[in-house]
């Protein structure tokens, strides 16, 4: 693993968020055991806010989207991340911090690119006056080449979950720290099959270690992974089949027709 633990520094005198929360001035220090550490808990519970915090202290860039470090609505985790201490077995940048709609960022920046090499390689076709016009154009055409071999030149108009895999498959290259905030948002039950089998060859092949906060109970089943309920303002390890994410679809699954009876009731 890359990252060993991380832990509160020091608390600052203020009750602005997120030093309000009393998970945060609980906080004790997280020690991950394995390369696949899920987050999981209630909307609310803290799990991506601490995320966040990691992804600012660590130095790992957004994938994307705008930087913890410019995005305004990223001051709360600026403000605590630069409370924590992380301890790396070794220290590196390599890696990123995502969340779902940083696909959507992803998507326009690469487009754009694409459309501004084209413009590019019309103005010089139109405007060309002497000379091997092929040498002007490789160096555009090279650069168009690997973008749109890489990444598609329809990403637009795959389906979501396929083009989000195909963007986890491209940006996770080596060994490095991989953040994600509910990737399920994005993946349809069989897309999230295919990102735990991205994420096992990833771990396999380099050594990634990946930090997931999800709600999926699908993502939650991964192998050997280690889970971190956020739960009653405290962070504790517990097992897959522990989770209320597991014990609740479950139940649902067994019985919907309960369930809904019970909600119709109440309606």
């Amino acid at each position: 693993m890359i990252l060993q633990s991380v832990g509160l520094r020091n608390l600052p005198e203020t009750e602005e968020f997120p030093f309000n929360l009393e998970l945060v001035k609980n906080l004790e220090t997280i020690k991950f055991s394995s390369n696949i550490t899920f987050f999981v808990g209630e909307n609310g519970s803290g799990k991506s806010t601490i995320l966040e915090a990691i992804a600012y202290s660590s130095g790992v860039p957004t994938a994307g989207g705008i930087s913890i470090a410019d995005d305004p609505l990223m001051e709360p985790a600026r403000a605590l991340g630069k409370m924590l201490s992380l301890r790396f077995t070794e220290k590196t940048h390599r890696g990123f911090f995502a969340r779902a709609e940083d696909f959507i960022g992803f998507v326009k920046n690469i487009l754009r690119s694409i459309a501004e090499l084209d413009a590019e390689i019309k103005e010089i076709k139109e405007t060309w006056t002497g000379g091997d016009i092929n040498l002007a154009l490789s160096p555009l055409l090279s650069e168009r080449k690997e973008i749109t071999d890489r990444y598609s030149e329809n990403l637009d108009a795959m389906s979501h979950g396929e083009g989000f895999l195909k963007f986890f498959n491209t940006r996770i290259t080596g060994k490095g720290l991989y953040l994600i905030d509910e990737p399920e948002a994005a993946l349809s039950p069989q897309r999230q099959l295919s990102l735990i089998a991205l994420i096992l060859e990833k771990v396999k092949t380099v050594d990634a270690q990946f930090i997931i906060a999800t709600h999926s109970p699908i993502i939650l089943a991964m192998k050997n992974a280690q889970i971190l309920q956020f739960e009653n303002n405290t962070i504790t390890e517990t097992t897959y089949r522990e989770t209320p994410h597991y014990q609740l679809t479950k139940a649902f699954l067994d019985g919907p027709e309960v369930f809904l009876r019970e909600l119709e009731s109440k309606n």
